[in-house]
């Protein structure tokens, strides 16, 4: 069987499925798990296409998470965000007068994981060659890709920040202007610095050419980096963080990500009886906002690298301490939690492969803000992320710059198991800050609204963030307005709250179900 989602309709098939943002990285993951590749391999094989083909969102100069759940074993996280540079601390900026990190400052780069994390997962757990997991992408950078829409529509939004960087300006923009749909995109040091990665290890990233390079560019702008810093980078393997739902059981990473704000808000939920409502009613958007306030505010508070802060989960995951909270939400008004002032940014790419053998992999990559910090390294064809945004620059706040630290992070890959452990839904939401109460949305859709993944992916969104309740304008006036009475600042924007997919397994049928999200350029598909 092999089937395609659309808008409307899921995709659906008996040996193996993935769902990714873009067509060529759907297509190369499909390619891997026909050729005999685990979902391990499908999922960083795609990866490494979506760093050429998004360039927008992901690169191998960003970071990852991941939650792979391989048949009858534990679901295992994987943390691959990057650390700050060692020189980097509050006193650097305080001297400076800088108040916070530059969305543009070679200051905003923390040390690339994606690489370090890919390359983990695929010695615990791959079946291919490292190396084959590259060609497509090598392909696709050298011989040229059309652009698609979503990409094009990101690239000419960031044309003035690809011109403020010499190499950037060089290496992604024609003739200072973006690439618009359907041009045919190359990047010939992105092929090379590929090639020499899948062919030499990355070794060449973190010890040899490619990390060299990047810390020369760096410093020329004054970033602090050494090869010192790359060569800390690791990444780390640990249990994920967990709570029950009903029968199930929702699985996130640790900190430095924020994925206990997605259980947080789940508990909330299942006490304040969310399915009790329509799915698309007042009630359920209000609550949705209430219980966002709170555990961002939480999350604000409390969360940050467990290396350099104490964390408790247990005691913010107990009955009592959910009990506590949920004393401030009503029905009928708004809570107060003050000024939060978080950054937000956009641009993430996320994944959902799931193989004949109902391996699991939910995994998620990013340059943070769109296109990065928008600078290009010389010679590598590299874009850098810009994550150390992300920091502080408050003394004594959990979140605060500090040399090799990582920040508290945006992207979080979801998986939820049913009673007996099995995985029944791998998924994920991109758009920054959005992403848990993304994940949330979709998740109650699914369980608790009877919803297909495609449905819950395609339905309307609103976000509560800095004391905005923002609406896509799908939602309804009624809904609108309804908002507005309870109290809430609520507002239409002309953009969508990032993208999603997700894969459902039918156990009691032998189907996979997959969604993509139609703010996205991408589909699920099957074989």
């Amino acid at each position: 069987m092999n089937n395609q989602s659309t808008k409307d309709k899921d995709a659906i098939s008996t040996n193996g499925m993935a769902a990714t943002s873009h067509p060529l990285a759907t297509e190369e993951a499909i390619r891997i798990l026909k050729k005999g590749g685990n979902a391990v391999d499908a999922s960083i094989a795609a990866s490494i296409v979506l760093s050429v083909v998004e360039p927008n969102a992901t690169s191998i100069g960003g970071d990852c998470f991941a939650i792979v759940k391989m048949e009858g074993k534990e679901s295992v996280s994987y943390n691959g965000s990057g650390i700050a540079p060692g020189k980097l601390d509050y006193d650097f900026f305080k001297k400076n007068n800088f108040d916070k990190v530059g969305l543009t400052s070679p200051h905003s780069v923390t040390i690339p994981g994606a690489l370090d994390a890919w390359k983990n997962i695929h010695n615990d757990l791959g079946k291919l060659d490292f190396e084959e997991l590259f060609l497509k992408a090598i392909d696709c950078a050298r011989n040229g890709f059309k652009v698609t829409k979503v990409v094009a529509d990101a690239w000419k939004k960031n044309e003035n920040k690809l011109l403020e960087d010499e190499n950037s300006k060089k290496v992604f923009l024609k003739n200072t202007k973006s690439y618009n749909l359907l041009d045919i995109r190359k990047n010939i040091p992105l092929a090379d610095t590929l090639e020499l990665i899948s062919k030499k290890g990355i070794s060449e990233f973190y010890h040899g050419t490619v990390g060299n390079d990047i810390v020369s560019s760096l410093n020329k702008l004054g970033g602090l980096h050494t090869m010192d810093d790359f060569a800390k980078q690791t990444t780390i393997k640990s249990s994920t963080i967990s709570s029950n739902y009903n029968d199930n059981k929702i699985h996130q990473c640790p900190p430095n990500g924020p994925g206990i704000t997605v259980l947080i808000m789940m508990k909330l939920l299942e006490k304040l009886k969310i399915q009790n409502y329509n799915h698309n009613s007042i009630e359920r958007f209000h609550l949705e906002a209430e219980v966002t306030k709170q555990a961002f505010k939480i999350k604000e508070e409390n969360i940050g690298d467990p290396n350099f802060i104490n964390v408790n989960l247990d005691k913010i995951l107990s009955d009592e301490y959910i009990e506590n909270v949920y004393k401030n939400i009503s029905i009928d008004n708004c809570s107060e939690v003050g000024d939060l002032n978080i950054p937000n940014h956009p641009e993430t790419v996320y994944l959902s492969i799931v193989d004949k053998d109902l391996n699991s992999v939910s995994m998620i990559n990013s340059v943070c803000y769109a296109f990065g910090s928008g600078i290009t390294s010389e010679k590598t064809g590299i874009i850098l992320h810009n994550r150390g945004t992300n920091f502080r620059v408050e003394n004594g706040h959990p979140n605060c710059i500090e040399g090799l630290k990582r920040p508290l992070h945006t992207i979080i890959p979801g998986l939820v198991e049913d009673n007996k452990g099995n995985a029944i839904l791998n998924y994920g939401v991109m758009g920054g800050q959005y992403q848990p109460v993304g994940q949330v949305h979709v998740l109650n859709s699914i369980l608790d609204f009877n919803m297909s993944p495609q449905q819950a992916i395609s339905s309307p969104r609103a976000f509560h963030f800095n004391n905005i309740y923002k609406l896509e304008k799908e939602i309804s006036k009624e809904i609108k307005d309804g908002l507005s009475k309870i109290g809430h600042n609520t507002q239409y924007i002309e953009e969508t709250h990032g993208g999603g997919q997700a894969i459902k397994i039918d156990r009691k049928n032998g189907n996979l179900i997959g969604g993509s999200d139609p703010r996205k350029d991408g589909y699920a598909e099957g074989y």
